[in-house]
């Protein structure tokens, strides 16, 4: 009886793991096709009726200095200048999802463009108040 239990919950995890795999394979073909995946589509989504500034200020209330980067080859962050390396050692930072080098289709630019000056208001208050703690930060140091 046992080595029945045993062999029915391998079957079932090589059928799990099969129709998990043959779903997450589907997107990526779809992508290659020059479109977004819905998986993208999805996870973009939230920009239409994003609030970077309402964003930025709530972030700021709660002590969240980390700002947006972009992924790809180097990492970049949007709205801010040549200061970006000591701002994200003092503040932090967190690679945003689908902001790698690679743009397949007008759509991926879209989302990219948004998500561009989403991230660079953001980061320009977020990294002003950063600032400014790290100097008061520094003034009250002994």
């Amino acid at each position: 009886m046992f080595v029945a239990a045993i062999s029915f919950l391998t079957l079932s995890c090589s059928q799990t793991t099969t129709s998990f795999l043959s779903q997450t394979s589907e997107p990526t073909e779809g992508n290659q096709s020059g479109e977004l995946s819905k998986n993208q589509i999805a996870e973009l989504k939230w920009l239409q009726y994003a609030d970077p500034k309402a964003d930025a200020n709530l972030a700021i209330q709660k002590q969240d200095f980390t700002l947006l980067a972009f992924a790809g080859r180097v990492t970049s962050f949007p709205g801010i200048d040549n200061k970006s390396s000591t701002l994200s050692l003092q503040c932090g930072y967190r690679l945003l999802a689908n902001s790698g080098d690679e743009l397949r289709s007008e759509n991926e630019l879209k989302f990219r463009k948004q998500l561009y000056q989403y991230s660079a208001t953001y980061n320009q208050l977020v990294a002003a108040a950063c600032q400014k703690k790290v100097t008061n930060t520094i003034r009250t140091s002994p």
